[in-house]
């Protein structure tokens, strides 16, 4: 059973992958759809490959704006060469067949279930080629006989962050068991980023910190809202009522929740540091990774 946490490349997913890929873990092989032309997208590359660890790079991405410059100011072609890297493909109509016949092991990620209709009525998959695909019937029922998994979009995005404050705590997956009920062979999620795209971000007039953790073998997620969210200012003092809570929370976690980033986050608060928002998602993402890896462990051995 293969995890296949998918990243859009932003540059707080490029340094969580970047510590991931220095640590201990097994069964993960995480996918990066580039969407900015980042130095830190090479060096991640890089990181995985020094440490020998499989890492899928999406060579037709379909947001951001990466695919559209003519030449990138940090260009990763060089890098992708290398061994541990695992060309893959977002399925779409535009997608020549030829360069899946030339990538019989590519992994590929469908969307559209017409799209994976007319690439298998016409015999333009390989058969060798894993996939991911939308938890669907008719999806399951074409990809019989082929390696396959899901991906499924398993966080839950209220209209507003402030609305957490009225779901505490959440389900969140417990996606092997779904994955041997249909025979699949892996499977993907977006971790606590959800979905979703944006190139400029966008405002909370809340701080919500979002950490998953293990409980009766599935995964779960608990949320911590800032008590403030009338507006957008205030973001630090914001950052603090919430990690109150938070830190609360951990310190009547068991192990098996701790962390790299719940000790981070027990530090910021004796400390009273505000890292920034694009620390805390690094965080968070660090978090999400290590109560996987956990995950596969514990139903792996359990």
């Amino acid at each position: 059973m293969i995890y296949y946490p998918y990243f859009r490349g932003r540059q707080f997913d490029l340094r969580a992958l970047t510590q991931f890929a220095a640590t201990d873990y097994a069964d993960i092989v995480p996918v990066i759809e580039p969407v900015k032309d980042l130095n830190a997208l090479p060096k991640t590359i890089a990181a995985f490959t020094t440490a020998n660890r499989p890492l899928a790079i999406i060579q037709n991405p379909q947001v951001g704006h990466y695919q559209y410059q003519a030449q990138q100011r940090y260009p990763i072609n060089a890098v992708l060469d290398a061994v541990n890297i695992v060309p893959a493909f977002v399925l779409t109509p535009l997608l020549p067949p030829e360069t899946l016949a030339a990538n019989p092991r590519a992994l590929i990620i469908v969307q559209h279930f017409d799209d994976l209709r007319l690439f298998i009525q016409r015999g333009w998959l390989p058969e060798t080629a894993p996939l991911l695909a939308p938890p669907e019937a008719r999806t399951r029922q074409l990809l019989q006989g082929r390696q396959f998994g899901h991906i499924f979009d398993h966080f839950p995005f209220p209209e507003h962050s402030a609305d957490f404050e009225n779901m505490t705590d959440s389900f969140y997956a417990d996606d092997i068991t779904f994955a041997h009920q249909y025979g699949e062979t892996g499977f993907s999620d977006f971790l606590t980023l959800g979905h979703t795209y944006s190139e400029q971000g966008h405002p909370s007039r809340a701080v919500t910190l979002h950490l998953t953790y293990l409980k009766d073998a599935q995964v779960r997620v608990r949320h911590f809202v800032s008590d403030q969210h009338a507006d957008f200012s205030h973001p630090k003092e914001k950052f603090f009522e919430a990690l109150d809570k938070a830190v609360e929370w951990i310190s009547d976690q068991p192990e098996e929740n701790l962390t790299t980033t719940t000790t981070r986050l027990i530090a910021l608060q004796t400390t009273h540091k505000f890292p920034g928002m694009g620390i805390l998602k690094q965080l968070m993402i660090e978090h999400h990774l290590a109560i996987m890896s956990r995950y596969l462990h514990l139903r792996k051995n359990g």
